[in-house]
């Protein structure tokens, strides 16, 4: 069905208004622009309904009676003003990559990579995922990062050019799987989120203890190219600032059986990534 004038108007007001959002607070000082962002988000927590409705059931699910309502609140309260301050810093982040990536944030686990290969880390919408690629690239590694284009060509362009603006090389989704074979047999790191509804390439595992589907596209990448898997995030500390977590390499099952060790490897990574989301709910994006 062809889109409506008004729904491009709406489209495109709303493009503008975020371009508008990310260029300010870009030029502000980052503990100023991580202010604002914060008061965003809170106030998006109280003026969005959805935020609580969605984020409160995904809560239900996953947390069951271990929470009070209250906690629950508190959790979404807390993820509504990540978001609001990872939108706030997402401005910052061609400042990062000059000004030096080890100023805001410091890397734990480095220590378990293996230089001598291409590399795939897993990740979610935790913390600040938008700043992960600069900290792959501090590392030394060449960067590729996998995304889903916005609805809005303008925005998607504008989004894309500050992804890469140190270098990284952001790769639609749609096409992604050859090229990102190609560049970890050569050496590089990629990086994928893997805590999204997955359209393609799904396979059932046990999430928060239910059963759901997740995208295997991640194993199938690791496996054609020979290259291992490492669960990996950005944790905002007390101060503000950052500790990237670097994760021990996921062991990969190969049985000689391809499903069985897709299903059982997808599974591994993503109790990896909910052992990260336990132990800090309120940077998570649960009412994605």
């Amino acid at each position: 069905m062809a889109e409506s004038a008004s729904a491009r108007s709406i489209r495109f007001l709303a493009g503008a208004v975020s371009r508008l959002f990310v260029v300010v607070l870009g030029v502000l000082p980052l503990p100023w622009a991580r202010l604002l962002g914060r008061c965003f988000g809170h106030a998006a927590y109280w003026c969005v309904p959805r935020i609580r409705r969605v984020g409160l059931s995904n809560l239900d699910l996953a947390l069951g009676d271990a929470l009070s309502r209250a906690e629950k609140l508190r959790i979404v309260r807390g993820a509504a003003k990540n978001m609001g301050i990872v939108a706030a810093e997402f401005g910052h982040l061609p400042r990062l990559y000059r000004d030096g990536f080890d100023r805001h944030v410091r890397i734990e686990g480095a220590e378990h990579l293996d230089k001598s290969s291409g590399v795939l880390f897993v990740g979610a919408h935790f913390g600040n995922w938008e700043w992960m690629p600069a900290g792959f690239q501090h590392l030394g590694y060449e960067v590729a990062v996998v995304y889903r284009p916005l609805d809005d060509p303008a925005l998607d362009k504008f989004i894309a050019r500050k992804r890469g603006a140190g270098g990284v090389m952001p790769i639609p989704k749609s096409y992604a799987g050859p090229e990102l074979v190609r560049r970890l047999r050569e050496g590089w790191a990629v990086g994928i989120l893997v805590d999204q509804s997955p359209r393609v390439h799904a396979v059932p595992i046990t999430f928060f203890g239910k059963r759901t589907w997740a995208t295997a596209a991640p194993v199938l990448l690791a496996m054609r190219a020979r290259v291992p898997i490492h669960p990996s995030y950005l944790v905002r500390r007390p101060s503000g600032d950052y500790t990237m977590v670097i994760g021990r390499r996921i062991e990969l099952a190969r049985s000689g059986n391809t499903r069985a060790d897709l299903l059982e490897n997808t599974q591994r990574c993503h109790a990896a990534l909910e052992v990260n989301i336990r132990e800090h709910p309120d940077q998570w994006l649960w009412f994605h």
